[in-house]
């Protein structure tokens, strides 16, 4: 048992956090500091430069000093925004798929940066939850359950699904990303009966200043995670990865973390949408995948390594 604590302490690190308690989401809001004059500037080749990488996307990323400002906001927070831009790695394999099945441009998947830092036990002040910071109004409106026994808003697969809906829904009811971003953050209500469904740019500052910050924060993020290198970051990527089991028939969590090997606290660090004492047919659990090498000085002995944030290995017997 102690092997599987260690196990799953290096992937709730990797997550960004080893305590199975939910945390409060932080977003830039109204936090944003006033940059002194000399900090972060950019010369005119790194003004052209974003400007020429902004075209390469599938969102047109507009040219606006808002988006620059929160680039120098980001880079003053680089190991922060390096391990949100690492989980956002690790859930790309799964995030990709989705939003291109209903159509949408794949930058989206970087939208948790900003919902969430990919933090999947976040939940906000208003109760948003999961990397997509769904209410729960909006998480029903979606498919999603919320019950005693499940809140499939911290299914990342379900969730997904769910976001790329309301993301598709609200490109077509206001046909720009800028809007349908701020609706994301607010709801359509509220950008319609403020900037009548008109330009964002022009209309930001009747939004909530959320909302007004969110905007220009996401195309901030994608511009860095174009190429972090450029900008001092370093997004190695972690030696772990996560697999989806479908549990068919209605089973009991002591049942299946017995027959699995794990630990029941390890199994609901990862599987937060399982509230109860039993995981209903139908529901998908999630389990860390880890490299397997065989350990020096060994000829037929396997360990599992996993690669802690640090760069320490920690090596465990099978």
């Amino acid at each position: 048992m102690r092997g599987t604590k260690l196990i799953y302490l290096g992937f709730l690190l990797l997550l960004g956090s080893c305590t199975p308690a939910v945390k409060e989401a932080v977003m830039p809001e109204a936090q944003v500091e006033v940059v002194k004059k000399g900090k972060f500037y950019f010369s005119e080749e790194e003004k052209r430069y974003i400007l020429k990488e902004a075209k390469k996307f599938g969102i047109e990323v507009p040219d606006r000093e808002e988006i620059k400002r929160f680039i120098r906001f980001y880079l003053r927070r680089k190991k922060s925004l390096e391990a949100a831009l690492r989980r956002a790695k690790l859930y790309e394999p799964y995030i990709a798929p989705i939003l291109k099945k209903y159509g949408l441009p794949e930058e989206l998947l970087l939208l948790p940066v900003v919902e969430s830092s990919f933090n999947p036990f976040a939940v906000s002040r208003s109760g948003a939850a999961g990397i997509w910071q769904f209410i729960p109004s909006t998480a029903k409106r979606y498919g999603l359950k919320i019950n005693s026994l499940v809140d499939e808003r911290f299914d990342v697969l379900k969730s997904t699904h769910a976001a790329a809906k309301y993301l598709r829904d609200l490109y077509q009811m206001f046909g720009n990303w800028e809007l349908a971003l701020a609706a994301y953050n607010c709801g359509e209500g509220c950008v319609q009966r403020r900037t009548d469904g008109r330009d964002f740019w022009l209309n930001q500052n009747r939004l909530p200043k959320e909302t007004k910050n969110y905007v220009p924060s996401f195309f901030a993020v994608l511009l860095i995670a174009r190429n972090p290198s450029k900008y001092g970051l370093s997004l190695e990527p972690w030696d772990m990865g996560m697999k989806r089991l479908l549990v068919k028939k209605r089973t009991s969590v002591r049942e299946f973390v017995r027959s699995h090997g794990v630990s029941e606290s390890a199994f609901r660090d990862s599987n937060l949408h399982i509230k109860g004492s039993v995981i209903p047919a139908g529901t998908y659990v999630y389990l860390p995948t880890y490299e397997r090498e065989k350990v020096k000085g060994t000829s037929s002995e396997f360990t599992r390594i996993i690669t802690l944030e640090n760069g320490a290995k920690v090596y465990i017997k099978d």
